[in-house]
């Protein structure tokens, strides 16, 4: 090898593992696992499941003589939320500057919603069946609250909307990936700070909501994925579907689907596409798009032997510069031949 190519070990952003972390509540193995790929090593970790639930108290609203009373829980008071506080910092990157965004989560609001797991839709296949699942998690009332606190906290980062956006979508992305024995809800993925695709997707599904774009889920049912879908011009959305590719389980760029994922490879099937929310379209995603165009190129680029992914100079800092802007995982220069 010239001296024009450099060895570099990376893991490659866009490259996670997902293969059952939608849709069927594995449990995870109590040792972390290395899994290698032509691509990246990634270990799995341990499943976190939530505590076990503890009832809530309930009300019952007085009827007409004969009629059938249903028990409706009782909103728990804020001083029974907000038990437990815990500062958590999350961190994201925009446009090259790696950040933080603090914010509390409590015991209490987490207690709240671990009683309240709906059952799973039996058929998968039927849209309309898991539209109704997928709202559950989104229309919480006691979790709007504090998730909106997230978003006007996010809003304060910039005074342009699409910035605000792109950290959305960062700082989510930068949330640990972690399979998890149920669905949890997007309040949950911060308290826990970790998720899998699932849980990872419904949580930037409510963000990006709240900040007025349209969202949709993508369930790719072979390889037990999800993805999120925003809403976007045609000519950069899926199979011209009118929602871009956005991974939610590792930092990635925006559009950019061609990963190769950890017992799975890469994405072939057809998503199902979960509509959530209507809202406005993410006009300015013409530069993602580009940049992960680029990204692609670049790893199309490499040259492979038994010692790992060999880069000329020039997409060794093309890759630079992509890992640099979006706050991608790191990369390690191993030896210049």
């Amino acid at each position: 090898m010239s001296g024009t190519y450099a060895l570099v070990l990376i893991l490659i952003v866009s490259v996670v593992l997902c293969s059952g972390c939608a849709m069927t509540g594995d449990t995870a193995k109590t040792t972390p696992t290395p899994t290698q790929t032509s691509v990246v090593i990634v270990a799995s970790e341990p499943a976190t499941p939530p505590p076990a639930a503890t009832a809530l108290p309930v009300t019952v609203t007085p009827a007409p003589a004969n009629a059938t009373v249903t028990p409706v829980p009782a909103l728990p008071s804020t001083a029974m939320l907000e038990t437990g506080a815990k500062k958590q910092a999350y961190p994201y990157a925009i446009r090259g500057m790696p950040q933080f965004l603090y914010f509390n989560t409590y015991d209490g609001v987490r207690d709240y919603l671990r009683d309240r797991y709906p059952d799973r839709p039996t058929d998968f296949y039927n849209v309309s069946t898991l539209e109704d699942y997928y709202q559950h998690y989104v229309s919480d009332p006691v979790q709007k609250k504090y998730l909106d606190a997230l978003v006007e906290n996010i809003r304060e980062r910039s005074e342009l909307p699409p910035e605000r956006a792109r950290i959305a979508v960062s700082l989510i992305q930068h949330i640990p990936y972690a399979p998890t024995t149920q669905t949890l809800y997007p309040y949950e993925v911060l308290y826990y700070d970790m998720g899998k695709c699932e849980d990872k997707s419904i949580l930037m599904a409510y963000v990006l909501s709240k900040m007025g774009y349209g969202t949709a889920l993508f369930l790719y049912y072979p390889e037990h994925h999800m993805a999120l879908g925003l809403k976007c011009p045609k000519q950069y959305s899926i199979a011209g579907s009118g929602y871009c590719f956005v991974e939610t389980t590792s930092p990635s760029i925006m559009t950019y689907s061609n990963g190769t994922y950890a017992g799975v490879g890469k994405l072939t099937s057809k998503p199902e596409i979960i509509k959530l929310s209507d809202g406005d379209s993410f006009d300015q995603i013409a530069e993602e798009y580009t940049d992960a165009q680029s990204y692609d190129a670049v790893i199309n680029s490499a040259v492979w032997n038994d010692s790992g992914m060999f880069l000329d100079t020039f997409n060794y800092g093309q890759f630079g510069y992509l890992r640099e802007k979006y706050g991608l995982f790191d990369l390690d220069l191993v030896k210049i031949p």
